[in-house]
């Protein structure tokens, strides 16, 4: 049966690598449907969620707890196996077509509080830079550790914006949609704007030309892989305060901080979500 799925999945155009993946995580699944005497092609929603709650409480080969990225791709990789069951007219239907998995999102970030978000901003060195270090890559990490403390945003938005969401005549930055947020127009703080400015006209140049590589994002690579800027980033502000780990701990704590000084509703629209339970869950964490 698992080699009819794996055709099926050839069939669909999946990659190599892709179809290794999802036959190992289906392989998982049916060596526990056999532990636990369950048929495949007679499971039904009760069974499947069962599964599901295996994972939760399961660990990986390292010992490690599944992560909820994990689980949620298990079950999209297991819906796609029904899916194929119902092709191949061994079920009716599938089972779990309408299954949603809802995390648990309790943040158990070490969270920043307001004062500490600023001092990382206020902080954070670009006078005095020796080499080899280089001032304008200080001006530009200053200008992600001001739209990360002072604007909510994480890597995969920060990659995203372009030169013209800047206005610094309105002190507004327009944030593009992607297929988990929404857009939004976010302030800009009156003590961002200096250097801001000043990396858009001189220090942005600068590392464009040292890299030789010329576009409109905002923050130029020659790589896809933004964490070439985010892991030196983060151990900078790691010497500013010991208890930074990573941006999304510095995005859930500005979360966190919002939900106490403004509404659910608009808390949801200035970080984007697009379910407000997204943003409800960080109601759970508390910075003190």
């Amino acid at each position: 049966m698992i080699g009819s799925f794996e055709t099926y999945l050839q069939i669909n155009a999946y990659s190599g690598g892709t179809i290794d993946c999802y036959l190992s995580t289906v392989d998982k699944f049916l060596i526990w449907c056999s532990q636990k005497g369950y048929e495949p092609e007679h499971m039904n929603y009760r069974q499947c969620t069962e599964y599901f709650d295996t994972l939760q409480t399961g660990t990986t080969k390292l010992g490690k707890p599944y992560r909820d990225v994990t689980i949620r791709n298990y079950i999209g990789i297991l819906k796609l196996y029904f899916d194929y069951l119902v092709f191949d007219e061994i079920l009716n239907l599938n089972p779990i077509e309408d299954f949603i998995y809802f995390a648990d999102k309790t943040f158990n970030h070490d969270l920043l509080t307001e004062s500490e978000l600023n001092n990382l901003y206020s902080c954070f060195p670009t006078l005095n830079i020796q080499p080899p270090r280089c001032p304008s890559v200080a001006i530009r990490d200053k200008v992600i550790t001001g739209l990360c403390v002072f604007q909510g945003l994480n890597a995969s938005t920060l990659i995203s914006l372009n030169v013209d969401h800047v206005d610094l005549d309105k002190r507004k930055l327009r944030v593009p949609g992607s297929n988990r947020t929404n857009p939004r127009v976010l302030a800009l703080k009156q003590c961002q704007l200096a250097h801001i400015s000043s990396y858009l006209n001189e220090h942005r140049e600068i590392l464009q030309d040292k890299i030789n590589h010329h576009s409109e994002r905002l923050f130029v690579l020659n790589t896809n892989r933004f964490s070439c800027i985010v892991n030196p980033l983060t151990k900078k502000l790691r010497t500013l305060n010991y208890k930074v780990t990573n941006l999304k701990q510095i995005r859930a704590s500005v979360i966190t901080i919002w939900l106490q000084q403004y509404d659910l509703r608009k808390v949801q629209i200035m970080v984007g979500h697009r379910h407000i339970t997204s943003t409800e869950s960080y109601k759970k964490s508390d910075p003190d």
